[in-house]
């Protein structure tokens, strides 16, 4: 590093990565800030530097790098830091001290462990440093690998299992040749088996009640009037269950919930839907959420908020130190937290390539003409955030009748703003689709429960919503 790239670096101010010490008298904030920076996402010192961005300089001899080394040597566990001088007098330097994320968080320095908080440093509490003793711990052997639970292969879905074949067949992310294997033989290709107990990763998967063993297999789904948490729920659901089992609900949820825009582009007949957020995107957002979450936090869950205004989905577990939230939004790597949940994922399709996820919300958000998801990064966790082009009016939101399913609700949602559809135009238009015969099914049932009707015979029949 020069002159000009110190002045450079001194314009940006003081942030979550960068601070600046008038000199080496203030050693002992200086390397708790290091401590910090380790901690998180890495970052930079400069001694010499007052608070208003001023360069002081400072008088470096062999009295002040022995300093420095000793203060460095108090850092645990032992790491390298990158140690500068800067020529900016005749006779004085500014100290650049430079350390990337740290490998084997937490560290402390002088027995204390310390984190960022916006521009300063504070104290790590007690709780937050077991939570990433226990993390550390995880590198050589990640949760999902453990098989300390008692469940067999009688308690897992083994339809879900089949499913999960099926569709890894059809997209040839899976050998034809595993329709005919057993089940026990298609866990341990997913190694999903290890010295003839089920993982972690079997049980969140597929266990038919994963609550059993582990109470944070749950998601909390929730739509709040208004446009924070103050407000009164208008639903609220607590659903416990497999990956597969969360995924369904919450989309369901999602698209009770949320409007669909309907119009028609100039000199055409068909109707255009445009819901507020796209199924796919929301998806997208729930898997991404249960390969990364941290589920060595048992008091936490994944949580689904819609408000009148957005739609959150908020996740325990942080985003790994090579990444930040503008990585994000561009090609990057990928670094799941549990390897094994995201292996079936991608086997199955429900994801592409690792790195992918959060590029592919955007996409179906572009695809959709509504705005790109906002990502956000809290101590406590991560959160993927859909706003909506306009917001909802709470007012005359209906809560759905509880015997009335998602799909069915979506159906109503679809043909209440046309005057008529034919099966095959309902099928078109819902964004998650169920087989022929049973849309028939839930257009009969929304039939004879009075909300929708039918007229014609045979394959003219449609369908149209009673207004009255």
């Amino acid at each position: 590093m020069n002159i000009e790239q110190l002045n450079k670096l001194i314009s940006k101010g003081e942030s979550h990565q960068l601070e600046f010490k008038k000199s080496t008298g203030q050693l002992k904030p200086a390397f708790e800030s290091l401590c910090a920076f380790l901690n998180e996402a890495g970052g930079t010192i400069l001694i010499g530097v007052t608070d208003k961005g001023k360069i002081a300089g400072q008088q470096v001899n062999d009295k002040t790098q022995q300093e420095i080394a000793r203060e460095i040597s108090k850092i645990e566990p032992k790491t390298s830091l990158n140690v500068h001088y800067i020529d900016v007098d005749e006779n004085k330097q500014v100290i650049v001290i430079k350390c990337s994320a740290g490998k084997h968080i937490p560290y402390t320095y002088d027995g204390r462990s310390y984190e960022r908080n916006q521009s300063t440093t504070e104290r790590m509490s007690q709780h937050r440093y077991e939570q990433l003793i226990i993390r550390r711990g995880q590198l050589n052997h990640k949760w999902d690998s453990y098989t300390e639970n008692d469940l067999t292969i009688k308690d897992l879905d083994q339809e879900e299992i089949r499913r999960t074949i099926k569709e890894g067949v059809d997209i040839n992310r899976i050998s034809a040749e595993a329709l005919t294997y057993n089940i026990e033989l298609i866990l341990k290709n997913f190694k999903l088996i290890e010295h003839g107990k089920l993982t972690n990763a079997a049980v969140v998967l597929y266990a038919k009640d994963p609550s059993t063993i582990f109470s944070h297999c749950m998601i909390r789904l929730a739509r709040f009037r208004g446009k924070d948490r103050v407000g009164d729920f208008i639903d609220n659901l607590q659903v416990h269950g497999n990956a597969f089992q969360l995924i369904k609900a919450a989309v369901d949820f999602s698209i009770r919930h949320l409007p669909i825009a309907g119009y028609f582009e100039p000199g055409k007949l068909q109707r255009i839907d445009q819901p507020a957020v796209p199924a796919l995107a929301i998806r997208e957002a729930l898997i991404n959420a249960i390969c990364h979450r941290d589920y060595m936090v048992e008091n936490a869950t994944i949580s689904l908020a819609i408000y009148d205004d957005r739609l959150e989905i908020w996740n325990i577990g942080e985003l790994p130190p090579e990444l930040d939230i503008e990585s994000l939004k561009v090609p990057h790597d990928s670094y799941p937290r549990n390897q094994k949940i995201a292996d079936v994922f991608y086997k199955r399709g429900w994801i592409e390539n690792w790195g992918t996820g959060t590029l592919r919300m955007i996409g179906y958000c572009q695809n959709n003409q509504t705005p790109e998801p906002e990502f956000a990064q809290y101590k406590s966790g991560f959160a993927v955030i859909f706003r909506f082009k306009e917001a909802m009016n709470t007012a005359v939101t209906i809560t759905p009748p509880s015997d009335f399913t998602p799909r069915q609700m979506e159906i109503i949602a679809v043909l209440k703003n046309v005057e008529e559809m034919s099966i095959r135009d309902i099928m078109d238009h819902l964004q998650l689709k169920p087989a022929e015969r049973t849309l028939r099914k839930d257009l009969n049932y929304l039939k004879n429960a009075g909300i929708i009707n039918s007229q014609g015979q045979a394959r003219f029949t449609t369908w149209y919503f009673i207004k009255n």
